[in-house]
């Protein structure tokens, strides 16, 4: 055998380990990386949108001084399922004028309950624990029991906006709302994150 063999020999196979240790090093990387890449981009872990204005009925469907219950829809998607139309919340609609409209959630602030229209007595009431509140959605205290109620029911953001397609002589309008939900125990409406 030769020299130049027999020193290059040596060398080769030092070169082989080499790649072959950084090899498997970009092995273990893969295998630990594709993993931990997918959990980053994963729908799961992605922030909730915020919450837009939504269409939730026509001002010429509501009656002055009379309220409406209402939902709001979503289309929400969870991992990688989609729901469609979701109900996000209730929201109560009072049209108060003829171009004039208050948009209240239906959660009690209290323990959050659902509050009901009673139309014998004209009063907003909780089941739950009795909240009371007048036709204006402010807290009421009764002579024969407390109002747990730390504050009046939630207003929520809401818009008037002219439908196109209704003629000039008569406008009418769509009720588009921003819904929220507000911390509940306290006295001041604080929203929720």
């Amino acid at each position: 055998m030769s020299d130049s063999t027999r020193d290059s020999s040596p060398m080769a196979r030092r070169s082989f380990m080499k790649w072959a240790i950084h090899g498997m090093g970009a092995i273990f990387a893969a295998v630990l990386g594709v993993p931990a890449l997918a959990y980053l981009i994963d729908a799961r872990n992605r922030p909730a949108r915020t919450s837009d204005l939504r269409t939730v009925a026509r001002l010429s469907e509501l009656e002055i001084g009379v309220p409406k219950q209402a939902a709001i829809y979503d289309i929400r998607q969870d991992a990688w399922t989609l729901h469609p139309n979701d109900v996000l919340g209730r929201i109560w609609l009072i049209r108060r004028d003829t171009d004039k409209v208050d948009v209240y959630t239906t959660s009690c602030p209290h323990l959050g309950c659902s509050i009901n229209w009673e139309e014998k007595q004209k009063l907003f009431i909780c089941p739950c624990h009795g909240g009371t509140f007048d036709g204006s959605c402010q807290k009421v205290e009764l002579a024969n029991a407390a109002n747990p109620a730390p504050r009046g029911m939630d207003s929520l953001e809401h818009l008037l906006v002219r439908d196109p397609a209704s003629p000039d002589d008569k406008p009418d309008f769509f009720i588009q709302v921003k819904y929220q939900n507000f911390i509940q125990g306290r006295h001041d409406k604080v929203p929720k994150a």
